[in-house]
């Protein structure tokens, strides 16, 4: 299994660097890799049959298994690239990346989250489970919960994270905890633990135990489809099918061959999961789970077993148990969160000590609110347990304060490389802004709104000046132009006035509030290097200004199809 795994991920890699941004797929690509794998399995069926047992075999089998599963991958995503492609050419307006410096990929993000057929009859039952979903969360409008309470609660039973404030997205970000907000086995567990407290008792043993494999079964799947199926769940959802349909087979398989079987169908079915960060960080905990902690368990009951049996006595082991769980799977996720996050939460497995149970208490109530509100003489009771949901949210969110406030306690942008000298127009329509960068602490700011900066930009001060910044930008008020050293900026966001000779300017920028009647005027007083158009200014403006610079021989740049200005410079 792991071997099939790693020849997918190998073959799904190839074929990316390929296809990603590669619309010309020829047909024939498929008969070629079909055929291959056709070739392959041939040479595989003469070594198994006469050469298995000898050294040739031992060797060549597992190469040949290799050549093959790679080629399926390669296949697999070349066919998703194939559809990805035709789907986005019929669009009016596919996805775009802004282009500002380490914003979020908007695009790879699209890409990976595909595009359902709305005529199957998978997206025909998950449409119906999305609106049980949203019947569901209104049961905690009449629990009477506060607005960031009712957004958490709904985040961590139904998978709705929309309703989440970036506020409170960057406080569990920060305290470790956004694997409460990302549904997974941890909550799979937490739901179904009425049914694994039956499994535990006589039911088992009886015959009614497959009756009751087949329940859970179809209530773990009946949940990840309300939930909107992520793939993190999914992940433990299929882990967990194939769990309990090897124990109803008697088939004591380790849990580690389950997870590599889920991912080789996971990559098999969809192959673009490979791409997606829930399922990057859901397969690599619980690997991390089943390989750290089995071991430092086992290590612990050889040194320790008298003393963890008195533990046990006293029902103390448990937090034990959930920080070395939680350590073993922040071990294991530690350079995705490195990569993706930059950010190191290191109290994160001490405070899931109370993160964990006060989750558990947290679902349950959300759970007996979904059912009843359901029931119309019990409804009267849901105020009063709404009051007691949202102070066990309060609970959590005080303690997760108090843990981003202790020494160390988040570890940020270690590896980030400073800003180096450069000139940033920015792609933000909202809130134009031409950004002069000298270095990390030296940066001014222009802008046509200059009291809409807190608000306009605090996307990109968050992903970038935060980072790659050691100060804030300055802000240059009631200025229209900016000259450091030898370079010289323009910006018109209004009526253009008169000149006598052409000024020469390196950058001209138009943003909103420039109107198209004054472009003769404008040609008249300035000569620029580069003349650029702002995302803000309408687009018909925008192609007509570009027709006449172009006639006129001037460069011009549009922010809004070419992405964010990036321009090196050295004062």
């Amino acid at each position: 299994m792991v071997l099939i795994a790693l020849s997918l991920v190998i073959g799904i890699i190839i074929s990316d660097g390929l296809f990603y941004e590669n619309y010309e797929i020829p047909m024939w690509l498929d008969v070629a890799t079909w055929g291959f794998c056709a070739l392959v399995t041939f040479a595989a069926w003469a070594v198994w049959r006469k050469e298995f047992r000898k050294g040739l075999g031992r060797w060549l089998f597992p190469l040949l298994a290799f050549l093959f599963f790679a080629a399926i991958g390669f296949i697999r995503y070349a066919s998703y690239a194939r559809d990805m492609h035709e789907v986005w050419a019929k669009m009016e307006r596919p996805p775009v990346n802004r282009g500002n410096p380490d914003e979020f990929d908007y695009v790879r993000w699209r890409w990976v989250q595909g595009v359902e057929d709305s005529t199957s009859l998978l997206s025909s039952v998950k449409s119906y489970a999305l609106r049980l979903r949203s019947r569901l969360a209104e049961g905690l409008g009449a629990a009477e919960m506060d607005d960031q309470a009712a957004a958490i609660v709904v985040a961590a039973t139904l998978g709705d994270r929309s309703q989440l404030s970036t506020a409170t997205r960057d406080l569990y970000a920060a305290a470790g905890a956004s694997h409460l907000l990302a549904l997974s086995g941890l909550h799979l567990s937490i739901i179904v633990g009425f049914f694994i407290m039956l499994m535990n008792g006589p039911l088992i043993m009886s015959r009614w135990r497959p009756v009751l494999f087949i329940a859970v079964i179809v209530f773990i799947w009946g949940y990840a489809f309300v939930a909107g199926l992520p793939t993190s769940l999914v992940r433990a959802a299929l882990m967990t099918t194939f769990f309990l349909c090897g124990s109803m087979a008697r088939r004591n398989s380790g849990l580690l061959h389950w997870l590599t079987l889920t991912a080789v169908l996971m990559l098999l079915v969809r192959p673009v999961v490979l791409f997606d960060v829930g399922a990057q960080l859901s397969f690599a905990a619980v690997a991390g789970i089943l390989i750290l902690w089995t071991h430092w368990q086992q290590w612990a009951y050889t040194q320790w077993r008298l003393q963890i049996y008195r533990l046990e006595r006293w029902h103390l082991v448990w937090p034990l148990r959930l920080v070395s769980v939680s350590l073993a799977a922040q071990i294991a996720t530690l350079p995705l969160v490195m990569y993706y996050f930059h950010q190191i939460p290191l109290y994160a497995p001490l405070f899931n000590i109370v993160f964990i149970p006060l989750t558990t208490i947290m679902i349950y109530f959300a759970l007996a609110i979904f059912l009843i509100a359901l029931v119309p003489f019990c409804q009267p009771l849901l105020p009063l347990m709404g009051r007691v949901l949202s102070w066990i949210v309060g609970v959590q969110l005080s303690v997760m304060s108090f843990e981003v406030k202790l020494p160390g306690a988040v570890i940020k942008d270690f590896w980030s490389r400073k800003a180096e000298p450069q000139v940033v127009i920015y792609n933000n329509w909202r809130c134009p802004a031409l950004h002069i960068i000298a270095g990390p602490s030296r940066s001014w700011l222009l802008m046509p709104e200059p009291d809409s900066m807190q608000t306009g930009m605090y996307y990109i001060a968050s992903t970038f000046w935060r980072r790659r910044l050691t100060a804030e930008p300055q802000l240059l008020k009631d200025q229209k132009s900016v000259e450091i050293g030898d370079f010289q900026a323009v910006m018109i966001d209004g009526e253009v006035g008169a000149s006598c000779e052409p000024v020469q300017v390196d950058v001209l920028w138009l943003t909103k509030g420039f109107k198209y009647k004054d472009i003769d005027s404008l040609m008249e007083m300035y000569s620029p290097w580069l003349l650029v158009l702002d995302s803000s200014l309408p687009q018909w403006q925008r192609e007509m200004i570009r027709d006449k610079a172009s006639r006129e021989g001037w460069s011009v740049y549009d922010v809004s199809e070419e992405g964010a200005l990036r321009l090196k410079y050295n004062w």
